[in-house]
């Protein structure tokens, strides 16, 4: 069974319960969030797995999907990762383990330095850590492109990057491109410019981290690369890391099958 809700602060989310359990049981929660211009059903492959044995709840981060814009106009990860702390409190009622991909992998990390208590474990897909200065520059001046012209193209790179014009994953393709193209501009443009100037959760914040956590990213990804998921994966002392052979950024939907291995291990473990 599948629930699309709204919260009173704007926060749109999808909740999954398998039929035969019941609605008010405790078992144990799980947060998905999704990377920047995208939305909850990017997690459609992992909803459909897991939803058999726990409570998923999957949101549209803000300015994204059926979510509203935040009111500040220049927003912070602290921003993002505060909205998903008050979601758990609120909604889910207990603490998660939350599951985030890119932008969504750093909320997760960001919520487990802030609000520790609400964190039950972490699985980061393709996150950054010391992001180096070339490619900071470069992903800040696509940045600055998009909140200056909201009318632009916003498909073209973002896609080209994620498949490599691979007809193996054309519909996964279609769908990222048809989010992106039905998709906030201003939500967009806001989420990646914040995006674009974060070099990473830094050693010292991550260090205090003592949750179970999973590093996950593709060999092929060019910005979320797989030497960053073996360092996070060292500093912290109850993190394993997965390089997902021959996947590129979105290993979710590409390499379902993978990634869910990895996930239901880590989710066992716990």
């Amino acid at each position: 069974m599948k629930w699309s809700r709204k919260t009173s602060n704007g926060i749109a989310y999808h909740y999954s319960v398998n039929a035969s359990d019941s609605v008010n049981e405790k078992s144990t929660p799980i947060v998905f969030i999704h990377g920047v211009g995208l939305r909850a059903e990017s997690w459609y492959q992992q909803l459909s797995v897991f939803t058999k044995h726990y409570h998923c709840y999957a949101i549209d981060m803000p300015g994204h999907g059926e979510s509203d814009l935040l009111s500040n106009p220049v927003l912070t990860l602290e921003d993002f990762s505060d909205v998903l702390t008050t979601f758990i409190n609120n909604v889910v009622g207990q603490p998660a383990i939350i599951v985030g991909h890119s932008l969504g992998a750093m909320m997760a990390l960001q919520t487990a330095v802030s609000s520790p208590k609400v964190v039950l474990g972490i699985a980061a897909l393709n996150a950054i850590y010391n992001r180096p200065d070339e490619a900071a520059q470069n992903v800040q001046a696509r940045a600055e492109s998009l909140i200056n012209d909201l009318n632009q193209n916003v498909t073209e790179q973002p896609i080209a990057r994620w498949f490599d014009g691979n007809p193996k994953y054309r519909s996964e393709a279609e769908l990222c491109q048809k989010w992106l193209d039905n998709g906030s501009r201003l939500g967009y443009a806001r989420a990646y410019q914040m995006f674009a100037h974060l070099r990473g959760i830094t050693e010292a914040d991550l260090r205090p981290i003592t949750v179970p956590a999973l590093f996950l990213t593709g060999e092929l990804d060019v910005n979320s690369k797989p030497e960053m998921s073996l360092a996070m994966a060292n500093i912290l002392p109850n993190a394993d890391a997965v390089i997902v052979p021959e996947a590129r950024h979105m290993t979710q939907m590409t390499h379902s099958n993978t990634v869910n291995a990895a996930l239901a291990t880590f989710f066992y473990s716990m």
